[in-house]
């Protein structure tokens, strides 16, 4: 059984290349092949002036998005034994998104609670399937999520 990483707010900003306002993860759990977070939707995201007016909508993009970041940070932090050697974080790229989903409206306020676990790891293809949760319902979700990376050299 593996043990259960916490990762915290400060240590996932210190990590990921996608910083605020661009960053929708508050904190996470890597346990072995499945990365956990949660992300408070705030009142002020900068979309939301134009994102509707008067009816402030999160964008489905940004939820697969959000996946996606779920899937960087796991690359970054895990101690994943099929790993060579220490991510790149400059070297992660997004390929390809399959059997994308947006289920539900999200608004300020919300949570999303959300995974994503590993499909396939080998170098330098990461393959993860997500899901997004909101209180309980299924908000967005990917049956395949496609990065390439490469290690620090």
């Amino acid at each position: 059984m593996s043990e259960v990483l916490k990762i915290t707010k400060e240590e996932i900003l210190a990590v990921m290349p996608q910083q605020p306002p661009f960053l929708f993860i508050d904190e996470a759990e890597i346990d072995g092949d499945t990365i956990k977070a949660s992300y408070r939707i705030k009142e002020d995201e900068v979309f939301f002036e134009g994102h509707f007016k008067n009816n402030p909508v999160f964008p489905g993009t940004l939820m697969l998005e959000a996946l996606g970041q779920l899937g960087v940070l796991y690359l970054l932090t895990s101690k994943n034994p099929e790993f060579e050697g220490k991510v790149d974080s400059s070297k992660i790229f997004f390929i390809s998104a399959e059997g994308c989903r947006c289920q539900r409206i999200c608004k300020p306020g919300e949570l999303f609670e959300y995974h994503v676990k590993v499909k396939k790891l080998r170098h330098p293809i990461a393959r993860f399937a997500g899901k997004l949760l909101v209180n309980g319902q299924k908000a967005a979700s990917a049956e395949e999520m496609t990065l390439t990376f490469d290690y620090l050299k």
